[in-house]
């Protein structure tokens, strides 16, 4: 029990630490690139990467609901874990816009 909540922990740090390290960088790198278009490209394109990335998990989420359904005993989770998973995956937004602002810098 207490390796699993010491494990949550360092989850969670290390997606706030990638969070802010993202946004940083990408306030950075757009000041480097003045606004100009190359940079409105780029963040359209990784817009485009980030939208797939939240439809996913809402299609994810909605099969899952289905699924859950059909069981035929309900399934009990605790909130806060549910919290926490729901943050993390909230958090992975930017780091994905992030991932696909780099590699598509790097392929221009």
């Amino acid at each position: 029990m207490m390796i699993e909540r010491v494990g949550l922990i360092v989850i969670i740090l290390i997606s706030i630490g990638s969070y802010l390290y993202a946004t940083r960088r990408m306030a950075k790198l757009q000041k480097d690139y003045h606004n100009d278009e190359r940079w409105q490209y780029l963040k359209l394109r990784a817009g485009a990467v980030t939208k797939t990335y939240y439809e996913a998990l809402i299609i994810i989420i909605a099969i899952l609901m289905i699924l859950s359904l059909w069981t035929p005993t309900p399934m009990l989770v605790p909130l806060d874990r549910m919290l926490g998973i729901g943050a993390l995956v909230i958090i992975g937004g930017p780091i994905i816009e992030f991932c696909a602002i780099t590699r598509f810098d790097r392929t221009m």
